[in-house]
């Protein structure tokens, strides 16, 4: 099976970095992946190219695509002959979708006889509103909603939430799924010096509390209603610090860095960057928080839980249902309320934290590994082809 994965693009995220671990878990004889990633910005491109996975950079600029990277897509569809088209994200959705067609209509109109593939979007954000996102993003979600009842066999949601919020927007829910994100479990575990290494490399004491939030900077992650969390537990525990580690959550950043100077806490909070081994970060805090206004199922949230660390985190997407039992689950842009779960949790005993970190690596393993994750895509796929070889009939 030759599988063709069209992605926005292959920058640090979690739809992203879920398909680096898909193809790493799947890889083996008899099945080939190929990426295509419509804009310049390929961060992970090297990852999969270690993996052996050919990967083609369109070169797409923001905004809408004209028609000379358009017709490359379809060229290179056509000459890939895949067995499935992925696609990633609305832009991917929308432009990979098409370009399908257009390479099946190129090889009609020169007579070649090829099946074509079966095609499937992948559906990763909660809210279909999104809030926070560009006006193109919201035209082109609303454009693949207008569609989706013809174009795409599968849509591939990452959440429940996901996949209600977008039925909602007008989405064809016959041809929806979930299958939700996977952890790599071989990569995120508990790791006992991670802990001394951490503290070490921010410059406070090994037993000083630490609670961390790993993300891009966009507005969707209401680093807002972290900032003033942060300031209530600051109040109640003066001697916890916080790190904050991701693309844009560096000193470089002066809006951010206005934030903390203006809530008083910036001497509290160390501003790391993106994090070439995230799990060495996670596996060294002894909360995680999430202070999203809209996720699906957030990948950060199972990493932290894999390395054995309680989180604290807003009920959006199918944030609760990751979590369980084993964290605190507050509503969104509430302040008070997550400044109060991550107090609550940062006042337990080491043991009782211990405990739930151990109960959370369990809840991964059982219901949310990489593994179960490729196998329901594995799945998906081979249902798809055979309903386009029985249509084809």
């Amino acid at each position: 099976m030759k599988i063709v994965h069209v992605i926005t693009d292959l920058a640090v995220g979690g739809a992203e970095t879920m398909l680096v671990r898909l193809i790493r878990t799947s890889q083996r004889e008899g099945l080939q992946h190929v990426v295509i990633s419509l804009s310049r910005e390929a961060p992970l491109a090297d990852r999969l190219v270690e993996l052996g996975v050919e990967v083609r950079v369109l070169g797409m600029r923001r905004g809408m695509p004209d028609i000379r990277t358009f017709r490359r897509l379809i060229r290179w569809l056509d000459e890939l002959e895949p067995d499935v088209v992925q696609t990633w994200m609305y832009h991917a959705d929308l432009m990979g979708g098409a370009a399908t067609y257009g390479a099946q209509a190129a090889r009609f109109l020169r007579g070649a006889h090829v099946k074509r593939p079966a095609l499937l979007w992948g559906v990763h954000h909660t809210d279909l509103r999104l809030a926070g996102s560009a006006r193109m993003t919201r035209w082109i979600a609303r454009a693949c909603a207008l569609i989706s009842s013809r174009i795409p066999d599968r849509i591939v949601c990452c959440a429940e939430s996901a996949k209600a919020s977008h039925r909602q927007g007008g989405y064809c829910a016959q041809r929806m799924t979930v299958i939700h994100n996977g952890i790599d479990l071989e990569r995120f575990h508990a790791n006992p010096r991670a802990r001394e290494m951490l503290r070490r490399s921010l410059g406070i004491g090994a037993l000083t509390p630490l609670v961390g939030i790993v993300g891009r900077y966009h507005p969707v992650k209401d680093y807002g209603t972290f900032i003033a969390a942060m300031r209530i537990v600051i109040d109640a525990m003066p001697e916890c610090r916080f790190v904050m580690a991701g693309q844009g959550l560096d000193p470089s950043n002066d809006e951010l860095a206005a934030l903390l100077n203006a809530a008083g806490i910036a001497h509290a909070c160390s501003l790391v960057g993106p994090q070439a081994e995230p799990q060495t970060l996670l596996a060294g805090l002894d909360v995680f928080c999430l202070s999203s206004s809209s996720e699906g199922l957030p990948t950060v949230i199972g990493e932290a839980m894999a390395c054995e660390v309680p989180c604290v985190a807003t009920d959006v997407g199918d944030t609760a249902l990751l979590i369980g039992t084993t964290g605190r689950v507050v509503p969104p842009q509430d302040p008070e309320a997550l400044g109060r779960a991550l107090c609550s949790l940062l006042a337990l005993p080491r043991d009782e934290l211990t405990r739930l970190g151990h109960a959370a690596r369990r809840r991964i393993q059982s219901h949310f590994s990489i593994e179960a994750s490729w196998r329901r895509y594995e799945e998906t796929y081979v249902e798809a082809l055979g309903k386009r070889e029985q249509s084809a009939v």
